[in-house]
């Protein structure tokens, strides 16, 4: 068995809360604000405690605050996250020396400094001073990336620009993250959120909670669903198929047909963290599932032309005729055997799911690179989309700088570099495969063409000679069209074409974008857009391939 363990990792359980609000002359009582935050900060601990007793969960993570510790609000929730024990994002809109400028005195900046030395990561983003409104805007827009909850000490006023309070609330509640309001006397807390599985387009149209809901709501958003929330099913891989090393034929096809062995789809440096140790295991399940289902494809078809090639060899086998029979009938049982294993142990849903989880959890890797903590094309409802979300949702942010994008995002870029290469690669060797084995068949036909051909002039010219050859012939032309129709068989149901069609528009996608990466000068904003466009164009046909894959389950030639 391969180098990893037979049961699937089981995904920490960590939870983002983020923190907005106003600048110190708008609070009016700072102690009752942190009292407050701190009853709120408790809360979700103790939501988090419960989930974690149910299991389903790995180990714990501290929940983390992300914040732009920015002076007032900001201050307040990190000192008291801090104070119990959590991890602390500092989200910059500008290069620290340059954000300094924005604070009232010197005890000021030295509390600034304090604080981004105390925190676990610090995501540094490339706003001007001369667009500060934007940048404060970006600066949220990240922040919400990374939480799934909102807390904001807000008094309930209009914003003061772009990127304040009001503004983030309102983002907040298109993106779906439920938001506490705490009042600026520390006095009043409101909780709104839509259901889980509808948005509202303004802060305005979310439904108001008590705040005794506020435990029951996080402990909603962590919870995995039922029945695969553990993946205890997965520990099928400590089971080696039924014919030993008969998972294997597909890796000898390939290398039969000139285009290498089965290969991992994951051309990704190991981080070493809970989310990349995920995406290698379950890549590695993907490969392993998929050369199971796709050997036994292969062995269904090889063994359907094998009986046909026996009961036309018995027509010159004579008196031995009883041993041709006799290995067709094993034949056929082989042949029944293999697809009645291969369907109890479901090979097919189980390598279209784990390369599923895989994708996203690979895509989440690569965002992780450059703080995007939301992924496209997570959020179905599925035990997969749970799965990912909640390795996302514990991941720790790097450090990043992108002050200077010029020099920033490296190995984000490298990852889809990576990926464009291998996609381009894997285009390259499946058409090969195809065809080379589409020659083949029409090779086998040909042989059977040219034999016919010759037959006939026999008929014509040595009647004795073509009377004698009439048993060869038939035997000849019944077990090599059997033989190229196998192939066939294995050339569509594996779809060799398909996959080469696929790998070559993802490979072409990424390069159309690292093209327009490197054409134009480079931004924060634009490097995330670039990696969740680059993300999307890798997992866009997921869905798609798996409606597709489902269609060509393992089944009896004929």
């Amino acid at each position: 068995m391969p180098g990893y363990d037979v049961q699937a990792p089981l995904p920490p359980l960590g939870f983002g809360i983020g923190i907005v609000g106003h600048r110190p002359d708008r609070l009016v009582d700072q102690p009752a604000i942190a009292r407050c935050l701190g009853r709120l900060f408790g809360v979700v601990e103790e939501a988090l405690g419960a989930t974690a007793a149910k299991g389903g969960h790995g180990a714990a993570v501290p929940p983390r605050l992300v914040s732009a510790l920015a002076e007032g609000a900001d201050r307040i929730a990190a000192r008291v996250a801090l104070a119990r024990g959590m991890a602390l994002v500092a989200v910059l809109p500008f290069a620290a020396d340059v954000y300094e400028g924005d604070f009232a005195d010197a005890a000021a900046r030295d509390e600034f400094r304090q604080l981004v030395a105390a925190a676990q990561a610090s995501v540094v983003l490339d706003g001007e001073v001369a667009a500060r409104e934007r940048a404060y805007d970006r600066a949220g827009l990240v922040l919400l990336e990374n939480v799934d909850l909102l807390i904001a000490v807000w008094d309930g006023g209009p914003g003061r620009g772009r990127g304040g309070t009001r503004e983030v609330i309102e983002e907040a509640a298109r993106r779906g993250v439920p938001v506490v309001t705490v009042s600026t006397d520390g006095l009043q807390v409101e909780l709104r959120s839509a259901s889980l599985d509808a948005y509202a387009s303004r802060f305005a149209d979310l439904p108001r909670l008590p705040e005794a809901r506020l435990e029951g709501l996080v402990a909603e958003l962590v919870s995995l669903p039922d029945g695969k929330s553990a993946v205890a099913e997965w520990a099928w891989l400590s089971r080696l198929p039924s014919f030993g090393v008969g998972h294997r034929v597909y890796p000898a096809l390939l290398r039969l047909a000139g285009a290498g062995s089965a290969k991992s789809a994951s051309p990704m440096s190991a981080a070493g963290d809970a989310l990349s140790e995920a995406f290698g295991w379950w890549d590695a399940a993907a490969v392993e599932a998929a050369q199971a289902f796709r050997s036994a494809v292969i062995v269904n078809f090889g063994l359907a032309a094998l009986a046909v090639v026996l009961a036309a060899g018995s027509v010159l086998a004579g008196h031995w005729k009883w041993v041709f029979v006799l290995l067709e009938v094993v034949t056929i049982l082989l042949l029944l055997a293999n697809t009645v294993v291969g369907r109890r142990r479901n090979w097919q849903d189980r390598w279209l799911e784990s390369r599923e989880v895989a994708e996203l959890l690979r895509v989440a890797s690569i965002q992780r690179y450059l703080a995007i903590g939301r992924i496209a094309g997570v959020g179905d409802g599925g035990w997969a989309s749970a799965y990912v979300t909640a390795f996302t949702r514990a991941a720790p942010l790097r450090s990043i700088d992108l002050s200077n994008p010029a020099a920033s995002g490296l190995e984000a870029i490298e990852a889809v570099r990576r990926q464009s290469a291998w996609n381009a690669a894997t285009a390259g060797r499946m058409h090969r495969a195809a065809h080379r084995i589409e020659r083949f068949g029409e090779i086998l036909f040909g042989i059977v063409l040219l034999a016919a051909v010759i037959w006939l002039g026999l008929c014509a010219t040595l009647p004795q000679v073509a009377a004698a050859l009439k048993y060869p012939l038939t035997a000849l032309s019944a077990g090599l069209p059997a033989v190229a129709t196998a192939s066939y068989g294995i050339r569509v149901i594996i779809d060799f074409e398909g996959i080469a069609e696929r790998s070559h528009r993802i490979a072409a996608g990424l390069t159309l974008l690292l093209d327009r990466l490197d054409a134009g000068p480079r931004s924060a904003e634009g490097l995330q857009g670039f990696c969740r466009a680059a993300s999307a164009t890798m997992i866009a046909d997921v869905a798609s391939w798996r409606l597709l894959a489902e269609g060509r389950r393992l089944a009896i030639p004929g």
